[in-house]
């Protein structure tokens, strides 16, 4: 009589707990990337108009509000310290304005004397590519 061995395999299963922490790192970066992008935006009552484009990847996004107060990333900053900023992203860049994309959101009831001096400004460091953020009528 041959008796056979029941053969036990003793296989771990797949530790998945690597996998889980890798997967909640994901989420947790991109949570933090996409709420990151929504504080550069201020709530602003923008000027509208037909047939605007999405905005694209920008370097910086420069707020004004009614007050005439310039915000950047919920700090309100002088016309001075955006030059600073410009002047870090042209050094990020390596000096190639051309690289360095500035996005001005301007509130609708404000008066024109900052946007002006603030793209002057902009003209005056060699940054070639400003954008005016519109909104699309409903």
């Amino acid at each position: 009589m041959k008796l056979s061995k029941k053969r036990v395999r003793h296989t771990k299963g797949m530790d998945i707990t690597p996998m889980i922490d890798i997967v909640f790192l994901l989420l947790i970066f991109f949570i933090t990337v996409s709420q990151v992008s929504e504080t550069n935006r201020e709530k602003l009552e923008l000027p509208e108009l037909k047939g605007a484009k999405d905005q694209k990847k920008t370097s910086l996004v420069v707020n004004v509000n009614k007050a005439g107060e310039i915000v950047v990333a919920g700090n309100t900053l002088e016309l001075a310290d955006v030059a600073f900023l410009v002047g870090n992203e042209l050094e990020a860049n390596g000096g190639d304005p051309g690289l360095v994309t500035v996005v001005v959101r301007i509130d609708q009831r404000a008066t024109c004397e900052i946007p002006n001096a603030l793209v002057k400004q902009l003209a005056s460091q060699g940054i070639q590519k400003v954008r005016l953020a519109v909104q699309v009528p409903n």
